[in-house]
Order: C-alpha cells, then sequence, then structure tokens
C-alpha cells in the first residue's frame, strides 16, 4: 500500500466533508425555476420541496462515516461515503434531471393555469456536485490503509510517545 503523508490524506478527509456539506446545501438553493413562454419566472423550486430530505440524510451519513473512518481507521466507512455520493448522483439522474426541460400546466394564484418549463437552477448542481466529490474522495479515502486513516485525526501525524514523553523509535 503506498504511503501517503498525513496531510494529503486529511486533505481528502476534508474534501469529503466539504462535499457532504454541499450536498446538504444543495436542498435549499433554488434547484429550478419555472418560466412561462415569455421567460418570466413565474415559481422556484428547491430540492427539498421536490422530495424532501432525503438527499441531505445521504450527506449526513457520508458526514457520519467520514468522522467515523477516521476515529477508527475503518475502510467499510470509506466505502459508504462512496454509496451515499452514488446514491445522491442517482436521485439527481433519476429524480430531478427528468424536470430540466420538462414543459406543463402551473397554476399560478393570479393568471390560472399557464404553461411553464423547468430551468436548472444552482441547486441543482451543488446536488451533482456534492455527489461527485464525495463518490471521489470516497475512493480515495477507501485507498488509504487502517493506520493511514487514523493518521489524519487530530496529532495523528505525530509519533507515538511513551511515558516518559519522548518519542519512541519503531
Amino acid at each position: 500500500m503506498n504511503q501517503i503523508s498525513p496531510g494529503v490524506a486529511r486533505l481528502t478527509a476534508i474534501t469529503a466533508l466539504i462535499g457532504a456539506l454541499v450536498v446538504i446545501l444543495s436542498q435549499v438553493v433554488t434547484a429550478y425555476s419555472l418560466e412561462n413562454e415569455l421567460g418570466e419566472v413565474v415559481e422556484t423550486v428547491t430540492l427539498l420541496s421536490k422530495h424532501g430530505v432525503i438527499t441531505a440524510i445521504f450527506g449526513l451519513v457520508a458526514a457520519l462515516a467520514v468522522v467515523f473512518a477516521v476515529a477508527t481507521g475503518s475502510r467499510a466507512a470509506a466505502i459508504v461515503v462512496i454509496g451515499m455520493g452514488a446514491a445522491v448522483v442517482l436521485v439527481f439522474l433519476f429524480v430531478d434531471l427528468p424536470d430540466v426541460g420538462d414543459t406543463g400546466m402551473f397554476n399560478a394564484p393570479l393568471a390560472g393555469n399557464i404553461d411553464v418549463t423547468g430551468k436548472a437552477s444552482a441547486g441543482l448542481w451543488l446536488e451533482l456536485t456534492g455527489g461527485a466529490i464525495l463518490i471521489l474522495s470516497g475512493i480515495a479515502m477507501a485507498t488509504l490503509g487502517e493506520s493511514q486513516l487514523r493518521a489524519i485525526g487530530p496529532g495523528g501525524d505525530r509519533a507515538p510517545t511513551g511515558r516518559t514523553g519522548r518519542a519512541i523509535n519503531r
């Protein structure tokens, strides 16, 4: 197994946590804007209102898996990060993406039923980006060994010390 510096390994875990945060935040950012034939925005839709908290839960589980992997050295927890990222991307592909460019009837408060088209906004792309970050950083974490994962944590890159406080040479 390759020896990766603790700083690079730590950066991998931080990147995974950022990916989880991006997934969670994507749920409250506008994902779609519904536009009429004139290009006017009639309504905006968040992913939270579209499919509930499911992808936010995936992001939270991924963040907890990163913390667990670092605390215990568990490569299986790093694989959970990959799985959560893949789940987010699958929700993006099969639930969210089909609405982009789709035209349908919308009941506007003042105008009645009008045709609107779904246009992608930032929240949709944040969801995809966060999922991809989770997959890639999870793969990177899964390639690390148990001791390398544990070295990510605070003080993990220091040499072990004995009772006298001096470094033990191994």
